[in-house]
């Protein structure tokens, strides 16, 4: 559902200097990268900025909300603490998921779900009790199906010994965990297989604050989809900055004090970076209220709650070894009833190395680039615009210029009421 008032939009941008550090990774280790502008330049993902800015904000909103493929264990565990057989529980749990009927979302061979769930961290409980309430067919079918697994498993186990031909050609070992799962729970009456399903739905179903503003998306189940308010934008660097291989030795402590033997004991290279980031993000104001049906005092909670994790949020990879802990040198909030804008156009030709480092032209050019913004579409739509900076410089096209980042975050707040009393 989105709301049919004027649009509203908190956009968050920032210019932070980050030291020798990695991050962000990719799956060899090194840090992330991305061309822009014909430029290779350091990046940290969306996905990196999403999770710390998210946990930031549940910390502050005294909420949680769980993605998971443990869901079936999550139940079972409460379940076994009311009483229930430790076997039987967990296949209930699986049960549970199986019972939803949502196409393309079962068990895995591992006994998790297929698929990463995310739910509020209430839904385990809440599908404890949906398993208690049905506990008279639960109990039976689980337990009929916790026999089937069983045999299904010794039967593979006796098999270990054949030919590897043989083993390639069976096709008898397919579905041994969602086989006898899905006959069982066909062994339910029907009627309460739907009541079953409709209250598993309605808890799958279910969001917080959380969710409320980062969404979810659930393939095949139009009823858990939510569209999240915030979108956060990958991070790149402002200028070109290539990966640092840092060689690194350590030494064995109990051969070096007795000076048995010197040298290393243990030797290797990791990969490192620093680099001036542009980051951004925006939040659809009345997106957020839509998604919590209308609650507009916990919407401007979470709005506040963004506002001090997106900026602030550590991001402490590798923190041991390089304490990565800085904060922006500039963010500037800006919040507009026509549409969100990203500035990141201001790096397309990358700023070049100076000897004052990249963060005076770094700010300069985002000044600059939203200048540039301003002239076109004017500022009829721009409701509010300031600034916090760690120097004394002001940017005129970044709107005022304040004195503390606690200045910053009221006034956008302010400006975010009053357009939605």
């Amino acid at each position: 559902m989105t709301s049919s008032a004027t649009p509203l939009y908190l956009d968050v941008h920032i210019v932070h200097s980050t030291p020798y550090a990695n991050l962000n990774r990719d799956r060899l280790n090194a840090p992330k990268s991305a061309t822009y502008g014909g430029v290779n330049r350091p990046r940290l993902s969306s996905q990196h900025g999403r999770r710390h800015s998210r946990r930031h904000m549940e910390t502050a909103l005294g909420v949680r909300a769980l993605r998971t493929r443990t869901v079936p264990a999550e139940v079972a565990e409460r379940l076994t603490a009311r009483g229930w057989d430790a076997e039987t529980a967990l296949v209930a749990g699986q049960l549970l998921i199986l019972a939803a009927d949502v196409k393309g979302l079962g068990i895995s061979e591992g006994g998790g779900t297929n698929a990463l769930l995310f739910l509020p961290n209430t839904a385990f409980d809440a599908l404890a009790a949906v398993a208690d309430t049905h506990r008279a067919a639960l109990t039976p079918a689980a337990e009929s199906a916790a026999k089937a697994i069983a045999d299904a498993k010794k039967k593979a186990d006796a098999k270990q010994d054949a030919s590897a031909d043989e083993s390639d050609d069976d096709t008898e070992e397919q579905d041994t965990e969602s086989g006898p799962l899905a006959a069982a729970l066909k062994k339910i009456p029907a009627t309460e297989r739907k009541t079953l399903k409709q209250d598993v739905l309605n808890i799958l179903r279910q969001r917080n604050a959380s969710i409320a503003a980062y969404g979810r998306f659930l393939a095949n189940e139009p009823g858990s989809i939510v569209d999240g308010a915030i979108q956060i934008a990958h991070s790149l660097a402002t200028h070109a900055g290539p990966a640092q291989i840092d060689f690194f030795s350590a030494v064995d402590d109990v051969l070096d004090d007795t000076g048995v033997e010197t040298g290393a004991g243990h030797m290797g290279d990791q990969r490192y970076t620093s680099a001036t980031f542009y980051r951004y993000g925006t939040l659809n104001v009345r997106e957020l209220v839509d998604n919590l049906d209308g609650d507009t005092p916990t919407a401007h909670q979470v709005v506040e709650a963004f506002l001090h994790a997106f900026p602030l949020a550590v991001m402490p990879a590798k923190a041991s070894g390089t304490a990565p802990h800085t904060i922006p040198h500039l963010i500037h909030v800006a919040v507009r009833t026509d549409r969100p804008i990203n500035l990141v156009g201001a790096y397309e030709t990358a700023i070049p190395a100076t000897t004052d480092g990249y963060l005076p032209a770094s700010m300069a050019a985002l000044d600059q680039h939203a200048a540039a913004h301003t002239r076109m579409l004017g500022t009829t739509h721009l409701a509010d615009s300031a600034h916090v900076t760690l120097t004394d410089t002001e940017f005129a096209a970044l709107g005022d210029h304040v004195d503390s980042f606690d200045q910053l975050v009221h006034r956008a707040l302010t400006s975010i009421a009053k357009h939605t009393a």
